[in-house]
């Protein structure tokens, strides 16, 4: 849900605060603890779905649709139960930071000490997930999942260029609505406000330093520049942490350092293109480009941990004054030639899919987990963690161990069915839409008519459980057709810029 005032410019920032007074609540003591074996999350402040009031409080629901009076007095009883609930507690509640940072192009298996070491010791301190689920293999769709808690198939965003409808409540939107001030710093234009991602943010910072495609979706982007590097993330966040107001406050910071051009972090772009570009003309030295890319792409998550580990000694000297969670994980991963497979988006592997996932904070028990998570579970786990009310929120909280959860997600092409470069110069035609299913250590690609392994044709699954996941796809692939795909930004002059991105179909 997104309201419709006015936006003011503020530097680099989209200011969204409120017109008029709003009062602040929800900021009682922590929940008493139970016996989760990994956290302890306390009674939830209950509400009813829709009741988060969104970025600029009340006033930012527009329109005359049903339901808009009571989403407006749902709202307000919220923000005055919450008052109470602090009224309550004699006023001295504690102090909560929620900051959720979000990694573009991070594989699961790149997060480790030798190329992050900083990263990698924070998250031992917590619950951690070497292994999650992407919902998807593109920046958007992902995005939009971790902020709403829903399925592609549901929020609409399915592929690239697509906003986030206003009817669908955030993340922000519910922490905001029970009382934590919001606020946002992103890195790259498929994050810009324009593509609904700012909604119930009260400062969402979404302008960038680097040029890279002046078009993208058919959207320019502002003075030509497409992304900012961890440097300025992290001294952009810093700035929002210190302009920060109130006892309850929730952060969300987007990283792009990993994305392509490969080295760039480190001034030696290397872009994916010209990987594609070796492979379409059979060119024997794939093999080594391949390598040096990864370096490349490694050189780059070192700087990213350098600069994260700044983020983090800023959030660790508050740790008297704010009990802080701290969520990190990624929107994709990266395909350096596993399974003849470049880049990402294309495909639904495991190296374009599978990415890490931490929650690190007061009351969680240090723990590396084996069972499945997802991008859907990450809103209902920091909503757990803040005893905030999480009904409408498909996920499960991750705090709660599962041996049998499992995870779904999908692929769709940008505009039209096209064809995927492989390594060995091959154009396969792409399919519309793909779907996947992790569950048990295994995971099932395919739609109605096929399933595969790890998105490898040459892995194909036959028999009764076959049959199963084609008609659990058949099902997703209904609801798709149902629910439909949000509105596009787009026009023919996309084309070169996406291709230019690695995104071209």
């Amino acid at each position: 849900m997104r309201g419709g005032g006015p936006r003011v410019r503020l530097g680099r920032l989209r200011h969204r605060g409120p017109r008029g007074l709003r009062v602040r609540g929800g900021q009682g003591r922590a929940p008493p603890l139970d016996e989760s074996p990994q956290f302890a999350p306390g009674r939830h402040l209950r509400h009813t779905r829709g009741s988060g009031a969104p970025g600029r409080g009340a006033e930012r629901l527009r329109g005359a649709g049903p339901g808009r009076e009571l989403i407006r007095a749902r709202a307000g009883l919220l923000t005055l139960l919450a008052a109470l609930s602090c009224v309550a507690c004699g006023g001295g509640g504690a102090k909560r930071r929620i900051v959720l940072v979000t990694i573009d192009t991070l594989r699961a298996d790149s997060l480790v000490p030798r190329t992050m070491p900083r990263t990698s010791a924070f998250l031992a301190e917590g619950l951690f997930f070497p292994v999650s689920f992407a919902a998807t293999s593109t920046t958007q769709p992902t995005h939009a999942t971790l902020l709403t808690g829903l399925p592609p198939w549901v929020h609409g965003v399915t592929r690239n260029g697509v906003v986030l409808a206003e009817k669908h409540e955030t993340l922000a939107e519910r922490l905001h609505g029970a009382g934590y001030s919001t606020h946002a710093v992103v890195a790259s234009f498929p994050l810009h406000a324009m593509f609904g991602f700012e909604q119930g943010f009260d400062r969402y910072d979404d302008e960038f330093d680097v040029p890279y495609v002046r078009v993208w979706e058919g959207r320019p982007t502002e003075a030509g520049t497409f992304y900012s590097l961890s440097e300025s993330v992290t001294r952009h966040a810093l700035d929002a942490i210190d302009a920060a107001q109130g006892d309850l406050q929730f952060f969300w910071f987007h990283y792009f350092d990993p994305h392509d051009p490969y080295g760039d972090a480190v001034g030696d772009p290397y872009p994916v293109q010209r990987l594609l570009a070796l492979a379409t003309r059979g060119d024997p030295g794939l093999g080594a480009a391949l390598v040096d890319a990864r370096a490349r792409y490694e050189r780059d998550l070192g700087a990213l941990d350098r600069s994260l580990g700044r983020l983090l000694d800023r959030l660790a000297a508050d740790e008297r004054e704010f009990e802080t969670l701290v969520v990190l994980t990624a929107d994709h991963g990266e395909s350096f030639g596993e399974h003849g497979a470049l880049g990402h988006g294309k495909r639904l592997t495991p190296e374009q899919i599978e990415v890490p996932l931490g929650f690190v904070g007061p009351r969680i028990d240090p723990a590396v987990r084996s069972d499945v998570a997802s991008s859907e579970d990450v809103a209902t786990t920091l909503l757990t963690w803040a005893g905030v009310d999480d009904a409408g929120f498909a996920g499960a909280s991750l705090f709660t161990v599962s041996e049998t959860r499992s995870a779904f997600g999908m692929r769709r092409t940008f505009v039209e069915t096209k064809e995927e470069i492989r390594t060995d110069g091959r154009r396969i035609p792409l399919p519309e839409e793909r779907f996947y299913l992790a569950r048990g250590g295994s995971l099932w690609v395919g739609d109605s008519s096929e399933v595969v392994l790890d998105d490898d044709s040459a892995m194909p699954v036959e028999g009764s459980e076959a049959d199963e996941i084609r008609s659990a796809f058949a099902s997703l692939g209904m609801i798709l057709e149902r629910v439909g795909t949000g509105r596009e930004l787009l026009d023919e002059d996309a084309q070169a810029a996406l291709r230019a991105l690695g995104y071209g179909r």
